[in-house]
């Protein structure tokens, strides 16, 4: 397989420069504001602009003439997983009690860390256009950097009560979502470079287990298990809270009955 050259390497060092600075930056932020403000909407207003800037930049960069008028290509809509959060934190900041949207948070809180994540480690999308040079390298890496730190600040503010039935709600929504992207890359077929969700191909040629050297279905069955994995390590401390839960809870239920025996024999 021929090597694909990029302006900006993968796990080079200046890519990992991105990921260990603004990760770093991230993880602190979220500790830092949710342990000083807990849960308030004015952290998810910041974000919501930030994302608007990152998309209306985007668009401004993208657009272009097509002879009847400037239109945005098909490739850069925001149907990936990641841009389709600039909705839902929209949807969030305008709404008068964010904490009531228990299904929404539930499924934003692991889908903005896995897609933070995995956009920023395989940036295929800055590779394929920009360069070190370029201000939308920065743009992308920071939106992405955003992604990370909002949905651990969802999680470490207590936004909402996550529980096992949070991890539910997540699950279907985030299967609705793989499901909207499979039709939207099928509605923009034409448009040979659409790969919304990456349901078309790998986000990159050469990668480990990404590929599609076992064909499509193996492709999307790999891909959809690794975001099931991180989804559900997101969610691995509210299960182990649960399981200490129900185990505190059985040895009282144990320890009372043994007193009410005890008592019942003297």
């Amino acid at each position: 397989m021929k090597e694909v050259q990029y302006p900006l390497i993968f796990f080079s060092f200046q890519h990992i420069t991105f990921l260990v600075i603004l990760w770093s930056a991230a993880v602190f932020l979220a500790i830092f504001l949710s342990r000083k403000y807990g849960f308030t909407p004015k952290v998810v207003w910041a974000c919501m602009l930030l994302a608007l800037l990152s998309e209306i930049d985007k668009i401004f960069f993208f657009i272009s003439d097509t002879g009847d008028g400037f239109r945005l290509p098909a490739e850069f809509l925001p149907f990936n997983l990641c841009s389709l959060q600039i909705f839902f934190i929209t949807a969030l900041a305008l709404s008068h009690k964010p904490q009531s949207h228990t299904i929404l948070i539930s499924f934003m809180y692991p889908a903005l860390i896995g897609g933070g994540i995995m956009g920023s480690v395989v940036p295929s999308f800055v590779f394929d256009h920009h360069g070190l040079l370029d201000f939308a390298t920065y743009r992308f890496f920071i939106y992405h950097a955003m992604l990370i730190f909002l949905g651990l600040y969802l999680y470490m503010s207590k936004s909402i009560k996550f529980s096992s039935k949070s991890f539910g709600y997540g699950f279907l929504v985030m299967s609705m979502i793989f499901i909207f992207a499979v039709w939207i890359n099928g509605f923009f077929g034409w448009n040979k470079e659409t790969n919304f969700c990456y349901f078309v191909r790998p986000p990159a040629e050469g990668l480990p287990l990404l590929n599609m050297n076992n064909g499509w279905a193996a492709y999307v069955f790999t891909f959809a298990g690794i975001c099931l994995l991180i989804y559900f390590f997101c969610y691995l401390p509210v299960f182990i809270r649960e399981i200490k839960c129900w185990m505190a809870d059985r040895r009282h239920k144990i320890q009372f009955f043994s007193n009410m025996n005890e008592k019942n024999i003297y």
